[in-house]
């Protein structure tokens, strides 16, 4: 298995793992996702863009995991400690390769290319009730550091 950046031949198998991400989101948090899909010119643009690195997951039999990875600054705003972080905006390893050691390899790669870019943290989130996914996380030296709360409004109205 090898870590490697994005190819323009990978959209299609991009495709195929964030319908397999995107299937998890949607059975766990169905009042927030919905199946659709992403245009190609923005995965050509992810690839391109000099602010985000897609790292790939590969063996014999293709690309079997990602990290998305965007580069951020905190908001100028005199309350908060500047830093520059990389934020996970998503991270998948295909079902069948789980809990063999791929995705401490990519969360490793991931670190890596981060602290190359001279960045202070690498930041993700995760669905309160994605149980592995933290555990995952936590072994990967990841802590919790600010948990978003949620009121629904159209609850309210029923």
């Amino acid at each position: 298995m090898i870590i490697r950046k994005a190819i323009a031949e990978d959209i299609d198998s991009i495709n195929k793992l964030f319908y397999e991400l995107d299937t998890d989101a949607i059975n766990m948090q169905p009042e927030h996702f919905q199946r659709g899909s992403r245009p190609l010119e923005y995965l050509y643009d992810l690839r391109e863009d000099q602010k985000s690195d897609f790292l790939f997951a590969v063996n014999d039999n293709g690309i079997i995991g990602f990290s998305l990875l965007f580069n951020k600054e905190a908001a100028n705003i005199s309350l908060l400690v500047p830093c520059k972080y990389t934020y996970i905006q998503d991270f998948i390893i295909t079902e069948e390769y789980r809990s063999k050691g791929i995705g401490t390899v990519l969360m490793e790669e991931s670190k890596q290319l981060a602290r190359k870019h001279n960045l202070d943290y690498l930041r993700l989130s995760v669905i309160p009730t994605n149980k592995d996914a933290q555990r995952f996380y936590s072994r990967q030296g990841l802590v919790e550091q600010m948990i978003t709360l949620e009121f629904s409004l159209q609850e309210e109205e029923k």
